[in-house]
């Protein structure tokens, strides 16, 4: 029973550790193009204004997939859909630095949103039917570090390698990285289970139009919406921060980057820590809900402390740490209102909110930016969180949770 239980153990760390590098790659590889794009302006003269097109084109792909993609997973498994997903994701970011016309990167970004598209389905559809249910906290919070972990490292480490050899160089050495890594992910992966498993040993047959009006149910809906406010109210500390601090007091820009470094450390802390408290509690309504609603208040006051290191430093880590102490109760809330072989299909929908988040609420923060009302990207934003943790705890009554 020891080597038994020793052998599961083992195989769920493995699991969660191969799938945490994907999404390490995910989400690194999101963020290769933004850091290079002054390279790229001053390489071949591209407007800064077409390059960040970019990147709404990239989570556009990514949004407009993730469902079908979904219901693939479910139904023909996920392994060789995420092994697809890394490999083509890396070979456009390679691409990148071989085809640099304007329209190229337009076509190679398509593609990469696209491939983009297949991680929170197969993830998702993979640590569900793989991983035993009392580490299901803790795998989500790895995967969700994992995925901070490469947003952390890539602004960073891709800066750094341009400075060094230009961005053509950059782009191919960071995706021939990828393409390499995809072997090493392959080899370990033999043992994952998935949805489609699910189906087969529940002998489930329904069909897409059922599964699709599955879909439509009203708590399913609510976590799409908030996953969409969630991702909104986010990115307005994430990306905005330091402009709304230069703006509105005059603080310099590298010293603004510091906060935001603080605020996405706080949430890598309060990741790994809810995760743990997750696995601990059957309440997981309670913990998100508390997680997220008092990182609004955290992000609205934001705009109210007076601006001093000494208020700044520890709010901003503060309330990133009770964003992300709310995130693996939000997966297991989620992985409750999936029915059973259908993971791929409910987490590739809930989890297109945050493609819809992140390409909205940039307009509406640029706007506050330029009229003066540079503060209003935090009260929007902890706004938007704290309505967020309403939808995420009225989903889970209408289920019927706890």
């Amino acid at each position: 029973m020891q080597t038994a239980a020793l052998a599961e153990r083992r195989r769920d760390v493995r699991v969660i550790g191969v799938i945490g590098m994907c999404h390490f790659f995910s989400h690194f590889y999101q963020l290769v193009l933004p850091p290079l794009s002054i390279l790229i302006h001053q390489s071949e003269g591209y407007s800064i204004e077409s390059l960040a097109f970019l990147v709404s084109v990239f989570y556009g792909a990514s949004f407009a997939l993730q469902v079908p993609v979904g219901f693939f997973v479910d139904r023909f498994g996920a392994r060789n859909i995420l092994m697809a997903g890394v490999v083509v994701l890396a070979a456009c970011t390679l691409l990148y630095g071989v085809f640099s016309s304007y329209p190229a990167l337009v076509v190679l970004t398509i593609i990469a949103g696209a491939a983009n598209s297949v991680f929170h389905p197969a993830d998702y559809s993979i640590l569900n039917a793989s991983v035993k249910s009392e580490r299901l906290g803790r795998a989500f919070s790895v995967h969700n570090f994992a995925g901070f972990a490469g947003y952390g490292l890539a602004p960073v480490l891709v800066a750094w390698l341009g400075s060094l050899w230009g961005w053509q160089t950059a782009a191919i050495v960071t995706g021939a990285a990828g393409l390499f890594f995809v072997f090493f992910v392959f080899s370990l992966s033999a043992d994952f289970k998935d949805s489609s498993h699910t189906r087969r040993n529940e002998g489930s047959s329904s069909s897409l139009s059922e599964d699709l009006r599955s879909l439509m149910q009203a708590p399913l809906l609510l976590c799409l919406l908030f996953f969409t406010l969630l991702a909104a109210g986010q990115l307005g500390v994430q990306w905005f921060a330091d402009d709304v601090l230069f703006i509105g007091h005059g603080i310099p820009v590298i010293q603004g980057n510091s906060y935001v470094t603080m605020f996405v450390a706080g949430i890598t802390v309060g990741i790994i820590l809810g995760g743990i408290a997750a696995d601990k509690s059957s309440n997981h309504i309670r913990l998100a809900s508390i997680g997220f609603v008092a990182c609004g208040i955290g992000t609205i006051l934001m705009g109210i402390v007076p601006p001093s290191a000494i208020y700044l430093y520890p709010l901003f880590a503060l309330t990133g740490f009770l964003f992300g102490f709310g995130f693996a109760s939000r997966d297991l809330l989620v992985r409750s209102l999936a029915p059973a072989g259908a993971s791929g299909a409910v987490y590739g929908f809930v989890f297109s909110g945050l493609d819809i988040g992140s390409a909205f609420i940039p307009l509406i923060y640029g706007y506050f930016l330029g009229v003066g009302m540079e503060f209003y990207v935090f009260y929007l934003g902890g706004l938007l969180i704290i309505l967020a943790a309403g939808l995420i705890g009225t989903a889970g009554r209408n289920a019927g949770q706890t």
